[in-house]
């Protein structure tokens, strides 16, 4: 054979060769997992991802929006998504509007854990499952879960290969068993896909947001609004939400993660566990964050539990921005912005630093003004002001201190938020005099808007 086409004949199997090698793709991939409900899904997605953010508990249903979060295995990792379980004959709103949303969400996986009753076998609605998963084309692992008893499984094992998946993998995600195999063999299928899990998934300077307000104030809409898809569950039914649920977003050049969080209710009102969950769940959300959106239903006016929530949010040194919406139902709207300012002047008077901005979520009304508000929130909450300028203001404002009271100097000491430490003779410094030694920075050093402001006081020896 000539020397030109022995050339060509190694050329053309070195290209063969490297066709038959996988792509390698960067982007991190997602694994869901699906199942009838009460199979133990929630279970198995939080000791995967290592912490409890699935709600679990033994009602149906439990479940309602796709839950997202990042499986970190040694030096790899995959987003796993938990989602709600797909029912038989259900016409409720809600039920159709998740089944819908697990529909989609499997369009767009990488792979598929299929989990199944271990213990008690299947049911008629594993089958509907199986049908709908074989539809979607995606790689399926079959989990048998509650396997814990051999004995048990040993009766129901035969039965789960008429499901069409082939050897099921038994698992406890209760009580942990064979978990480790499963990260295994899921790493395994999506390297064979050529999904790089080493891939540098660290987001610097992220802005954490969340999104928190009373039950149908908007607040899902807000958050889909914001991410730019139907992400969130939205329904008019108060109390649609659950769980907390996330998503990272790149606007411009700078990253955000936006969690919408259920509706804070009166304690009154919190009659059974998963709404008890949910509320820890904002209430950890809020302690979380950067910035926290106070979404008030403009239809209905602030409430106390919107003071509430206003109230943790300045305990906690968070940004804050208070956000009218469904401003598109108030009539009028244009002519009583003003009543409104007023409104939110008399009751949340204790932090009127915060920006407010009025919305409407459906029409995207108020967005631009609303991502502006949240970066000067942000900005305020890591800003350092000169000690020079602080005392220069304070020296002007207390020519008439409250008697016995001597202030020294001060400076300021930390950010997030911004905290300031004054010298003084005594610690007891009343309340009045705070306040007005806020607003002197924020009038004459610098306004911090959307942040409170911390003070701490120090008896000079």
């Amino acid at each position: 054979m000539p020397l030109n086409q022995k050339n060509q004949r190694k050329n053309q199997q070195a290209e063969s060769q490297e066709s038959k090698k996988p792509t390698t793709i960067n982007r991190l991939p997602t694994v869901l997992i699906v199942g009838k409900s009460n199979v133990g899904k929630s279970t198995l997605f939080n000791k995967l991802i290592g912490k409890r953010k699935s709600i679990v508990a033994d009602e149906e249903g439990t479940t309602r929006d796709a839950v997202v979060d990042r499986v970190l295995y040694y030096d790899k990792s995959f987003l796993l998504v938990d989602t709600c379980g797909i029912f038989e004959g259900k016409e409720d709103e809600i039920y159709e509007k998740s089944k819908e949303f697990t529909l989609k969400a499997l369009q767009e996986s990488d792979l598929i854990l299929f989990v199944v009753d271990g213990k008690n076998g299947l049911s008629s609605e594993d089958y509907t499952i199986a049908e709908m998963l074989r539809k979607s084309q995606v790689d399926i692992i079959l989990i048998a879960n509650k396997s814990e008893s051999e004995k048990n499984y040993t009766k129901v094992y035969p039965d789960l290969f008429a499901l069409g998946f082939g050897e099921p993998f038994p698992i406890s995600a209760e009580q942990s068993k064979n978990l480790d195999e499963l990260i295994e063999l899921v790493i395994q299928k999506l390297e064979e896909k050529g999904y790089d899990l080493n891939a540098e998934t660290k987001i610097d300077n992220l802005i954490r947001v969340t999104i928190a307000g009373k039950p149908n104030a908007g607040k899902s809409s807000l958050f889909n609004m914001i991410v730019n898809e139907e992400r969130a569950l939205v329904t008019p039914i108060a109390g649609t939400t659950r769980d907390t649920i996330d998503d990272i977003v790149k606007l411009g050049d700078k990253n955000y993660l936006f969690v919408d969080t259920a509706g804070l209710r009166k304690k009154s009102k919190i009659n059974d566990f998963i709404e008890r969950v949910s509320t820890l769940r904002t209430i950890e959300a809020i302690e979380r964050s950067d910035v926290v959106i106070l979404v008030i239903d403009s239809t209905e006016g602030i409430t106390r539990q919107d003071q509430r929530i206003a109230g943790l949010a300045e305990k906690n040194g968070k940004g804050l921005v208070v956000v009218f919406n469904k401003w598109d139902l108030v009539k009028h709207a244009d002519k009583r912005i003003k009543e409104y300012m007023e409104q939110f002047k008399e009751k949340l008077y204790f932090v009127d630093y915060a920006p407010v901005i009025f919305t409407s979520a459906i029409n995207r009304v108020g967005y631009r003004e609303l991502i502006k508000a949240i970066n000067t929130a942000y900005n305020s909450l890591h800003k350092k002001v000169p000690t020079s300028a602080v005392n220069a203001a304070i020296q002007r404002m207390i020519a008439k201190p409250p008697h016995g009271l001597k202030l020294y100097y001060g400076l300021q000491v930390d950010t997030r938020p911004p905290t300031f430490l004054f010298f003084v003779n005594k610690r007891e410094v009343p309340e009045s005099f705070q306040t007005a030694i806020r607003k002197t920075i924020r009038e004459q050093v610098e306004p911090f808007v959307g942040v409170p402001i911390f003070l701490k006081f120090k008896e000079k020896e």
